[in-house]
C-alpha cells in the first residue's frame, strides 16, 4: 500500500460523499460516472478498506469513510480559502497595461522604474495592442488608446492632447530654417498608414491643397521616427514622442506650424475597476508624469 492514496481517488471520493451521488461528483468534476467509480474503486484498494456500505439508492458511507471524509472537508475548504486569497492578492498586485507600441516604447517604459520605486510589491506586466479592449474578456487591467475617447462600455480619461509637427533630417533643409509646406513634393511625405488622415489635415489647416503622400509608409509611429532619421523624407510626428531626437539634433521641426487634433490619447478601464486602488494609483501617477512632460515643455524653435 502506497504512503499516501491518489489524489484523483480523494478528490472521487470528497466529492462523491459531500454530494450524496457519483453522477454528481462525476458532473461536478468534469467526467464520466464510470471514471468516479474507477477511482473510488482503486482508492479502496489502496486503503485496503471499504468507504462505502453497500446500500441502496443512497451512499452511506463506513465509519472509516465517514472520518476521512470529515477530514478531506475540512482539508479542500481550508485550501479553496487560501487559493481565493492567492487569487485575490494575485489580483491585488498584478497589473497588466495595454498600451499602444511607440507610446509605451517612448514614454511609458523609460519612467516605469519611478512608478515602481512606489509600488515595489506590485508586479507590472506591458502588451502592445490597438485594437478595442474588451476588460469583461481581456486579460488587461488598463489600456491607453488613441481617439475621441467614445470607446462603448469603457471608462476613459483623457490624458494628453496631440501636437503634430512636421520633421526631417537637418541635411534636407539644405541651409533653410523652414520649408516651404506648398513646395512639398508627395513622395517626401512619409506616410504612417493607421493615420492616413493626418497629412491632409495638415494641409487644409493651412489652406493649401492638399497633395496625395506618396512617400514610404509604416505602421508605427517609432517606424515613422526611424525613416525620419535616416532621410527618407518629411515627418509629422506628435511632439512629446521626439523629444529626444529634437534635443540632440537628430531631427529638425521644419515648419512652425503646429496641429491640433480632437483627438487625444486616453486612459481607460473597466467602469466598474476605476476606483481599485492599484488602477487609481497608475492613473494618477500617470497623469502626474504627463503633466509634468506638458509643464516642461518650451516653444518651438526654428
Amino acid at each position: 500500500m502506497p504512503d499516501f492514496p491518489s489524489l484523483n481517488g480523494l478528490r472521487s471520493f470528497e466529492a462523491t460523499a459531500r454530494l450524496g451521488s457519483m453522477t454528481r461528483a462525476a458532473s461536478e468534476l468534469g467526467v464520466t460516472q464510470s471514471a468516479v467509480s474507477r477511482a473510488l474503486s482503486l482508492l479502496q484498494a489502496e486503503l485496503g478498506f471499504p468507504l462505502f456500505l453497500r446500500t441502496k439508492p443512497s451512499i452511506q458511507l463506513t465509519s472509516s469513510g465517514e472520518a476521512i471524509f470529515v477530514e478531506l472537508r475540512h482539508s479542500f475548504d481550508r485550501m479553496r480559502t487560501l487559493l481565493a486569497r492567492l487569487r485575490q492578492d494575485q489580483n491585488a498586485y498584478g497589473l497588466t497595461i495595454n498600451v499602444l507600441p511607440t507610446f509605451a516604447l517612448r514614454f511609458l517604459i523609460p519612467r516605469l522604474p519611478a512608478f515602481k520605486a512606489q509600488h515595489p510589491d506590485m508586479q507590472v506586466d506591458i502588451v502592445f495592442g490597438e485594437q478595442a479592449i474588451d476588460f469583461a474578456l481581456d486579460a488587461v487591467d488598463v489600456g491607453i488608446r488613441y481617439g475621441n475617447g467614445d470607446w462603448p462600455g469603457v471608462k476613459t480619461y483623457r490624458i494628453l492632447d496631440e501636437e503634430l509637427v512636421i520633421v526631417c533630417a537637418p541635411r534636407l533643409l539644405e541651409g533653410r530654417t523652414a520649408i516651404d509646406p506648398g513646395a512639398l513634393r508627395p513622395e517626401q511625405l512619409i506616410r504612417h498608414t493607421t493615420r492616413i488622415e493626418a497629412w491632409p489635415e495638415w494641409f487644409e489647416n493651412l489652406h493649401l491643397p492638399t497633395p496625395t503622400p506618396a512617400g514610404l509608409g509604416f505602421e508605427h509611429f517609432f517606424m515613422v521616427i526611424e525613416a525620419a532619421v535616416v532621410g527618407i523624407g518629411f515627418a509629422l510626428l506628435p511632439r512629446f514622442l521626439i523629444r529626444r531626437e529634437l534635443e540632440n539634433g537628430d531631427l529638425v521641426i521644419a515648419s512652425p506650424h503646429i496641429l491640433r487634433r480632437e483627438q487625444g490619447y486616453f486612459f481607460m478601464c473597466s467602469p466598474l475597476r476605476r476606483s481599485e486602488p492599484k488602477i487609481l494609483a497608475f492613473r494618477r501617477w500617470l497623469q502626474g508624469e504627463l503633466a509634468a512632460l506638458t509643464a516642461e515643455g518650451r516653444p518651438l524653435e526654428m
